[in-house]
């Protein structure tokens, strides 16, 4: 009988010992595509001995949607300006707790993008990420650089340029109350009724996404409303093929400035190894890497000083800082889901010949 007792206790220990031993953290990820150099996802894993489960999504609506079910119950998530606006109002997101970001104290944001969401009421619920503009990519081979005033040439009814035109209802709206001096934000009734017709008024050969960049390049479009990112993103794979640089980006003097950030929802259930993972990527170095594989502008002052510098090379190119000088920046907030619908709205009535 002791033997048997002697057995089983040892059975149980062995287990017990083999659960310890196989009891690895897991931080869930919820990310858009292309948007972080993965090997810093493995280092950190590496770094840390833990295991991240990294998702992926392509709109801020779809992240909305993946938070609010709470079927995977995400540590860490990059949603844009207005998006963490919204996720803040429905409180669906945790406060940023800084004294867990020793990181910082190395650091500093760039003042302008501190001065974007300085007096946002959800400055407190996320960490900068990247940031970027909205803006024309043009084929420099078939537009004239003096047409490019403003948006309102995506816009002209009789315009005799192949137009291409961002198939997002949030950014096509933003580029139309521009050409008309309307705010980013306007929830007037008579200008979202002008913003309408505008619209309808255009004539558009291709509404896309992130093709519509190489569309540019290819003649198939003279120009698109894109991201600055998109611009940057070509602009490297046309440069790693030693293609010829027949496109260039221009940012209208009042414009959009987006801002995406690290967010931890109400979800997460590993909240100190979700600020071990900011604070990751607040290291010069890591952050460094990152933005040169994603391509956009760091938001680190340090990090944008050491890419501009010879090292890397980015100081070479125009608009790498969406900040340029004069240009009035205006950023998305998040107004209401009907003002959403009607945004919809307008776009799909753009759509129809």
């Amino acid at each position: 009988m002791k033997k048997i007792f002697m057995l089983i206790s040892g059975l149980i220990l062995v287990f017990a010992l083999s659960a310890c031993g196989n009891s690895v953290e897991t931080l869930r990820v919820l990310n858009w595509g292309e948007y972080m150099d993965e090997s810093l996802v493995d280092q950190f894993e590496e770094e840390y001995d833990v295991k991240v489960v990294y998702d992926i999504v392509d709109s801020n609506e779809a992240m909305e949607l993946r938070i609010k079910s709470g079927t995977t119950k995400y540590d860490i998530a990059f949603p844009s300006d207005y998006m963490i606006d919204k996720l803040r109002q429905q409180d669906l997101l945790n406060e940023i707790d800084y004294d867990l970001l020793p990181g910082l104290d190395n650091v500093s944001f760039k003042s302008e993008v501190s001065s974007l969401t300085a007096d946002e009421a959800y400055n407190d619920f996320f960490v900068p990420y990247f940031w970027g503009t909205l803006g024309i990519m043009y084929n420099t081979d078939e537009v004239d650089e003096e047409d490019l005033t403003g948006f309102d040439v995506l816009f002209d009814p009789n315009t005799e340029y192949k137009i291409g035109m961002y198939d997002s209802a949030r950014d096509a709206a933003a580029a139309a109350f521009l050409a008309q001096g309307y705010n980013v934000n306007t929830n007037i009734t008579t200008e979202l009724t002008a913003t309408e017709d505008y619209m309808a008024a255009g004539v558009y050969d291709y509404f896309g996404t992130d093709n519509l960049k190489t569309l540019v390049q290819s003649g198939n479009l003279d120009m698109a409303l894109v991201y600055s990112g998109d611009y940057f993103d070509q602009l490297y794979v046309a440069e790693e093929a030693e293609l010829e640089i027949n496109f260039a980006y221009f940012v209208p003097e009042t414009t959009n400035i987006w801002v995406d950030g690290f967010v931890i929802p109400t979800t997460s259930e590993n909240i100190d190894l979700a600020h071990k993972f900011i604070n990751f990527f607040l290291d010069l170095d890591v952050t460094s890497q990152n933005a040169d594989w994603v391509g956009y502008a760091p938001v680190l002052t340090e990090s944008y000083n050491l890419l501009v510098s010879d090292e890397y090379g980015y100081g070479e190119y125009d608009n790498y800082d969406p900040f340029p000088a004069g240009t009035t920046r205006q950023v998305y907030k998040f107004i209401s889901d009907t003002r959403f619908t009607r945004l919809n709205e307008l776009l799909d009535i753009a759509k129809i010949d």
